[in-house]
């Protein structure tokens, strides 16, 4: 028989818990975790844009003066033109000149004395000496540029 010191006594009612926020400290982590995710890629992407993307050409000289007399007959020179490279080639119709960066993937064209053409040695583009894609996986010709010849000299974007 039971008696009053051991009867069993209800049990208390369970503490309730108190309310969660909803922005607690696990989404604070979260939060932050994701904003150093997307810093971290736009840092690593910003490189790779830059170097896809040609630089500008209205920098460096927009007129170049060459001794004509630097340039044999079939062969070629490679001046600076607007901040990139331009081959200046003398040929049987005269001078002639381009820019150098090729239209594939941007690397400097050199000209083949012996082939009377342009090579991109990056992925074998080449081109005739009108700057017109012949092989290779250039999309587009040369960006032909003017050229005049004034006594001695040859000038390039005058």
């Amino acid at each position: 028989m039971a008696t009053p010191d051991t009867v069993p006594q209800p049990a208390k009612p369970a503490r309730p818990k108190p309310p969660t926020r909803p922005g607690g400290r696990r989404r604070f982590l979260e939060r932050c975790l994701g904003a150093l995710s997307a810093a971290g890629f736009l840092g690593a992407l910003y490189p790779i844009t830059r170097y896809l993307e040609p630089p500008p050409e209205a920098e460096g000289a927009s007129r170049v003066e060459i001794a004509a007399s630097d340039i044999p007959f079939g062969g070629s020179k490679t001046v600076i033109y607007r901040g990139r490279p331009a081959i200046v080639v003398n040929g049987p119709n005269g001078f002639i000149a381009f820019n150098a960066v090729c239209t594939h993937l941007g690397c400097v064209v050199k000209w083949v004395e012996t082939g009377q053409e342009f090579f991109c040695p990056c992925h074998g583009g080449k081109f005739d000496q009108k700057g017109q894609v012949t092989g290779g996986p250039p999309p587009q010709p040369l960006v032909a540029i003017s050229v005049a010849q004034s006594g001695e000299k040859v000038i390039l974007g005058g």
